[in-house]
């Protein structure tokens, strides 16, 4: 009702409502598009209560909206929440007024009731259910805001939900927290649609098109550490936003996300933090310095018996704790949010702040937990006491604990005394590397190497030095490097016979640069004597190093011996808990790989990403590798200038390393540039290359010129002939591709021969992106008298490739009449079986599918099956 309005019923005389509290929200002109939340609202249509809970500011108002402004028009009633419908009789007159948008004639007996008692009674309740079913079918009632209210009608709002119409009309509520109705019982029984935190949550590619409606884009690199600092919570995002347009500079995101005194802050603070009562608050300050948030941890920090029910009470008010594991007993902030809380404990009590991190120091140090204990002493500006934790625990914790702490804040160290202390720089510089600072993990190696006196060669400490030099030099992409370290720290433990955890770098790492400079049959040697060393882990030898031999066998050609190993590493990770550690990262990349060459593009720019989430920033030769694993995957879906870029970024991670790997760069450069039909960059890239790899590239570039004859000399260069499976099977598809472009008669015999090997290990992708011809030519002459599954999946991975590549033909002649359903399902079956085969498949007679055959050469103005299918890939339709 209108401020100054009359009501017609006596429940209302009273009640004075504004027009804006029966209206949505008004949608923002940077709306993103949720279709996924938008069905999962429409299918809780057939439940007896849809819930959208979420924090401040994740966007439940706005969804809603967007839902309405979505649904037919006269059947959405909305009620927004405030502090004013605390009380019951002014929130339900409100109730019955909103739903009087939709039927004006709802509640007027529960209106009178209401009028007659100035109270809520179960009469009124069942008179609001009675009208409520006979609402129109498919209409809908939303309550916003319902937190602001539940204290006073959560009772018979309970009542009301156990007697609605479900099916008839749908009813919604929207709050900050769980309201108590009986959720467990609804639940259980199938009654309950819930959209909670983490549904709305943006995702990446939300967070990118909301951005880009406030003007702001940016790089793959920045968008992901928005999105990994906001965790897709909308409030934060918007504010972001508005801080980023017009922004430049590489510090943009770290300045338009600082926690003290800009608008994200405020937000926090005046609708989160304040908000709750003060027991909590202070809570939820105190233990803002821990990672991760038990019971146990948080009442030794606060001194609070009750952290168990502030715990759960904090969840319950969704107040950004996220679960860690299903038994719902260990948590965490919310990142974004722990920093706020952290900045804000710290500008109130600086004292109060060291002393709960004494507290916490003290507290794991009991507990056994080193790295915890170490960071927090730290922290409390106990620097001796954190080393000398760290000292003898840095490595046998790393081995053996999935939890991969931040680096150490080295900020209350004291170098220069450091240098006086060899074994404590030393352990400072190891813990850096492991928990992912390279960059000051390798000043403090640095400055160790210079110490005075110089640490002896032969010598325990030096062996140590050695084995993290190698580590070092690994994470950086200098394999040669990483190997001669490795080795002469293995020399310095078998001639003194040093047993102790340190020494274990070496196993560790030479598997891992043997894989990268290509020396397969020394991944395998290394793999065993890693396997036979006792100071390994369980998580190093059932993880790491079949990882390890999974990705060297993809990378040399056997898939299915990698798959297979990749397989059991990632069971075995899930197993121990390693499965988002660094040990996991290349079973994952080999896992995107075998995807990959299966075509499921999908499945290979998931596995990617997560691999990416764990070595992003934090171990460059990794990221580096996996960066280029995201630019093959976006080059197979077409996004060749996407691909471009993110090579580029892979490159920048690498930058001033002196790598050789970076010619891995250059070569998927050169290939992707050559798509383009550019060959002269391709040939300037291929002069860094190493003599097999370049014979390769330069055989490619001839084919593309249509020089068969020099691209026969390339693939016929004596440095082909010791090359591994993989790089032999491209080299047998240009010598086919060369064959069938100068119309060899041997060509079938060639094709046929990369086919037999490409079956054996599962090849779909390597076949049809190497060589344009060899696609074209299965595809023309696929006409098996007995089926063939693997042809026709590569068949169809061919049709795929094709209708992605950067430079595939796109008709400007559209087809002068459509093509009938029947007809469409003839040509989808066209490229890979027979008149006989279509015949059975569709239970219609062998003459039906020449009819329609006849029908679709003339749509397609073509003359011949090899040519309906290059139309047909042409206009999109295979």
């Amino acid at each position: 009702m209108a401020e100054g309005g009359t009501a017609e019923h006596g429940a209302l005389r009273g009640a004075r409502f504004a027009r804006a509290k029966f209206r949505p929200t008004t949608l923002p002109g940077t709306l993103v598009n949720r279709r996924v939340l938008h069905d999962r609202l429409s299918a809780g249509a057939a439940q007896r209560l849809t819930l959208v809970v979420g924090s401040a500011g994740a966007g439940k108002s706005v969804l809603l909206s967007s839902w309405t402004a979505a649904r037919p028009q006269g059947t959405t009633s909305w009620l927004s929440c405030d502090g004013s419908d605390a009380n019951p009789v002014r929130f339900w007159a409100g109730f019955i007024e909103a739903s009087q948008v939709v039927a004006p004639g709802f509640g007027a007996d529960a209106a009178d009731l209401l009028a007659m008692d100035n109270a809520m009674s179960a009469d009124v309740t069942a008179s609001i259910a009675n009208d409520a079913a006979n609402l129109p079918a498919g209409s809908a009632l939303i309550v916003d805001d319902f937190h602001a209210a539940v204290a006073a009608v959560g009772r018979d709002m309970t009542d009301l939900v156990e007697r609605w119409p479900a099916g008839t009309a749908q009813l919604v509520l929207a709050s900050r927290s769980d309201p108590p109705l009986r959720l467990h019982r609804l639940r259980m029984s199938g009654e309950l649609c819930e959209i909670r935190d983490r549904d709305l949550c943006f995702s990446l590619t939300e967070s990118r098109d909301f951005l880009a409606g406030f003007g702001v884009e940016m790089g793959d690199g920045e968008l992901r550490m928005l999105h990994q600092r906001t965790e897709g919570w909308a409030a934060a995002v918007q504010m972001a936003a508005l801080s980023l347009r017009g922004a430049a500079g590489p510090a943009r995101i770290a300045r338009a996300l600082e926690v003290r005194g800009d608008a994200i802050a405020e937000f926090f603070a005046c609708e989160v933090l304040e908000q709750q009562p003060p027991e909590v608050a202070q809570f939820m300050l105190d233990t803002s310095i821990l990672g991760e948030l038990t019971a146990d941890a948080c009442a030794a920090v606060t001194g609070r018996q009750d952290a168990a029910a502030l715990l759960r009470a904090i969840g319950a008010a969704q107040l950004f704790l996220v679960a860690l594991d299903d038994g719902q007993t260990i948590f965490r902030y919310h990142r974004l949010v722990r920093r706020l809380l952290r900045a804000e404990l710290h500008a109130r009590d600086r004292a109060r702040e060291q002393q709960l991190q004494l507290r916490a120091a003290e507290w794991f140090q009991a507990a056994g937990d080193t790295r915890r204990a170490a960071r927090h002493f730290l922290a409390a500006r106990q620097a001796d006491r954190a080393l000398a934790l760290l000292e003898d625990r840095v490595v046998p914790d790393f081995l053996a604990d999935p939890v991969m702490p931040p680096p150490l804040d080295v900020s209350t160290i004291d170098a220069s005394v450091l240098t006086e202390a060899p074994d404590r720089l030393l352990t400072v510089a190891a813990d850096l590397l492991l928990s992912g600072d390279t960059a000051r993990g390798g000043q403090y190696l640095d400055l160790l190497e210079r110490v005075e006196p110089p640490i002896p060669r032969e010598s325990r400490l030096w062996a140590r030095f050695m084995a993290f030099q190698s580590f070092r030099y690994a994470l950086i992409g200098q394999a040669d490097q990483a190997v001669s370290a490795a080795l002469a720290a293995r020399t310095i433990k078998e001639q003194m016979q040093l047993t102790d955890e340190w020494n274990v770098a070496a196993p560790m790492i030479l598997p891992t640069a043997y894989t990268w400079l290509e020396d397969f049959p020394a991944v395998e040697r290394e793999a065993a004597v890693a396997l036979a060393t006792p100071e390994l882990t369980e998580p190093v030898k059932l993880v790491m190093i079949p990882g390890v031999r999974a990705l060297a066998w993809f990378e040399a050609g056997r898939l299915k011996r990698a798959a297979d190993t990749a397989g059991t590493a990632h069971a075995e990770a899930r197993r121990l808990g390693f499965d988002r550690h660094f040990f996991a990262v290349d079973y994952l990349r080999t896992l995107a790989g075998l995807a990959l060459e299966r075509r499921n593009l999908d499945t290979a720019e998931q596995l990617t990403e997560q691999a990416l989430s764990i070595v992003e920033r934090r171990r460059p030769m990794f990221e580096f590798l996996t960066l280029l694993d995201r630019a093959r995957i976006w080059a197979a879906r077409g996004q060749v200038r996407e691909a471009l870029a993110t090579i580029t970024a892979a490159r920048q991670v690498l930058a001033g390393s002196g790598s050789v790997l970076l010619t891995w760069a250059d070569e998927l450069e050169a290939l992707l540039r050559l798509s383009l039909g550019d060959p002269r960059t391709p040939a300037e890239l291929a002069r860094g290359l190493p003599p097999a790899r370049r014979s390769l590239l330069h055989a490619r570039i001839a084919l593309a010129s249509g020089d068969h004859r020099a691209a026969a000399g390339h693939l016929h260069s004596p440095s082909l002939d010791d090359l591994t499976p993989r790089r032999e099977l491209v080299r047998q598809l240009l010598l086919a591709a060369a064959a069938i472009e100068r119309g060899d008669p041997t060509a079938a015999a060639i094709v046929g021969g990369a086919i037999q090997t490409a079956r054996r290990e599962g090849y779909l992708n390597t076949i049809v992106s190497t060589a344009p011809p060899v696609t074209s030519y299965l595809i023309e002459h696929a006409t098996p008298v007995h089926r063939d599954p693997f042809i026709e999946q590569l068949i169809g991975a061919g049709l795929q490739a094709r209708a992605a590549e950067p430079n595939a033909p796109r008709s400007r002649r559209p087809l002068a009449e459509p093509l009938t359903p029947a007809e469409l399902r003839i040509l989808k079956l066209l490229p890979t079986s027979t008149y006989l085969q279509m015949a059975e498949v569709l239970y219609v007679s062998r003459n039906t599918v020449k009819t329609h055959l006849r029908s679709i050469y003339q749509k397609l103005g073509v003359e011949s099956r090899s040519q309906a299918i290059e139309r047909a890939v042409e206009l999109r339709l295979l």
